[in-house]
């Protein structure tokens, strides 16, 4: 006992000296962190340093709070050796990004106590030391862009509009750096119409449209077109794209789908006519008694 009086009485002197100081702060390898961007599924790892400058290990008990209605997980107990520091990692996960505007910002706090110097458990509340970082949502950006469907068949030398919608269902305002439309008929034409998607900021859960008008030339023969139209986020720095498809039919103003099969059979080989008479095959025998009896009356004319 009295040797645990004396050890007891060592540490409190010892940390009366400063001795024995320690801290608790969100730091990396590069130094303290200010602030820390969640991923996109709403999570993130904070690095916790416990410094221990003191002469005696230390036990601490660690209580982590975090932001967003966050799960927080943190370890309970972290022991450091005298003269040593020990990282250890919070972790926050289940944050839904897309309920919260991109930038907006809320803390995650950790507090640190010793329970214990030297194996021995201090009175409490022991000593205690505090740090919080800045934990951000991050920028989400998910433009999609959609194409109505042609409301029926097109006649050659008519034309179609098709409305096209660009929509931000992004947690952060937006625009097209781009959108292409492709027709896989060259005789279609593709108005301008498209233009008015392109640099036009759409806020969050907001949308802009175009009535993009599809021509096609009198020439045209009867065909299904395929029509693609793709987006790109600027925002994004374009990884992020977005793309819709539909078909439009054209008809010629004289319908040639079925004209160069006609002449083709079921094997889609040229079709093969074979004449034939009503009149009866001559046998054998009777063929050959017509000849002699030609015969015959020849070498009595000659006679």
């Amino acid at each position: 006992m009295a040797s645990l009086l004396v050890s007891s009485s060592a540490i409190i002197v010892a940390a009366q000296d400063g001795i024995t100081g320690w801290s608790a702060v969100i730091a990396d390898e590069d130094g303290e962190i200010q602030k820390i961007v969640l991923s996109d599924r709403g999570g993130a790892i904070v690095p916790i340093l416990i410094e221990n400058d003191g002469l005696t290990s230390i036990q601490v008990s660690l209580d982590c709070t975090g932001p967003f209605e966050a799960q927080i997980a943190c370890p309970s107990d972290v022991t450091v050796g005298a003269g040593q520091n020990v990282t250890v990692d919070g972790v926050i996960s289940g944050v839904d990004v897309m309920a919260h505007p991109a930038g907006t910002t809320e803390d995650f706090q950790v507090t640190a106590t010793v329970t214990a110097r030297q194996g021995i458990p201090v009175a409490l509340p022991g000593d205690t030391n505090s740090d919080d970082v800045a934990i951000e949502i991050p920028a989400i950006h998910v433009l999609s862009i959609e194409i109505d469907d042609p409301l029926g068949p097109i006649n050659a030398g008519a034309d179609t509009i098709l409305r096209m919608t660009l929509s931000n269902n992004g947690n952060i305002a937006d625009r097209a750096s781009e959108v292409e439309v492709s027709v896989d008929c060259t005789l279609i034409t593709v108005g301008n119409q498209v233009s008015e998607l392109i640099n036009k900021e759409v806020a969050v859960g907001g949308s802009i449209s175009a009535n993009v008008v599809f021509e096609a030339a009198l020439s045209h023969p009867s065909k299904y077109c395929d029509v693609e139209v793709q987006a790109i986020s600027q925002g994004s720095g374009g990884s992020q794209t977005s793309s819709d498809d539909t078909r439009i039919e054209v008809q010629a103003a004289t319908d040639d789908r079925g004209g160069g099969d006609a002449g083709k059979g079921d094997d889609g080989g040229e079709t093969v006519e074979v004449v034939t008479t009503g009149l009866p095959a001559l046998g054998l025998i009777p063929s050959i008694i017509a000849m002699f009896s030609a015969a015959m009356m020849s070498a009595r004319l000659r006679r």
